[in-house]
Formats: structure tokens, sequence, C-alpha cells
């Protein structure tokens, strides 16, 4: 749904998968055998000004800084599906 309008009209729209941390937490309970502990929730401002709830990936919880670039990467789903992490961006060259 559209923030500003609340439409619920859509398209589709490829995205580069790069993009910057806005917040995280470290998740410990309640506990899901699908995860690995802690996970590392989190909200990732894509490049193009979209904001999704991901999980990152590939990096310790004290390593972890708001506006870290992040790039995108997909893991399977246990009904043969993907869902979008991310982990830090080190092509960049911007420190992370």
């Amino acid at each position: 749904m559209c923030p500003q309008c609340r439409s619920l009209e859509w398209h589709e729209q490829r995205l580069a998968g790069t993009g910057s941390l806005y917040s995280y937490a470290v998740l410990h309970h309640p506990r899901s055998p699908r995860f690995e502990y802690p996970v590392l929730a989190a909200l990732v401002d894509l490049d193009e000004g979209v904001r999704i709830v991901t999980n990152l990936v590939g990096i310790e919880p004290a390593d972890v800084h708001i506006g870290m670039r992040v790039t995108v990467e997909f893991e399977p789903t246990s009904d043969d599906g993907t869902v979008p992490v991310f982990r830090p961006d080190t092509h960049t060259g911007a420190p992370v």
C-alpha cells in the first residue's frame, strides 16, 4: 500500500538490490528452528527509495552500524521459494 495515498495499485519494477541500513534489531527470542540465532532483523533503504523489512546475513551483530551499505542475495525457503536477505556490500569501497 502506498504510504501517502493508500493506493493498492502496483506495478513490477526491477531494482538494483543495493541500499543502506536504516535500522536493525538483534533477535534472540522466541526461537524457531527455521532460523539461526541471533537473527539480525533489519530495515533497509533501497537506492530506489523503497524501504524493505529483511534480515542481515554474513555479519556479526557487533559489526553492524546504521548507514552501512548492503546488497541483496536470495536464500531458499522450505517451500522451494526464495526470500531476499542483505549482507554487507564489499564491492562499493564504502566502509562496512
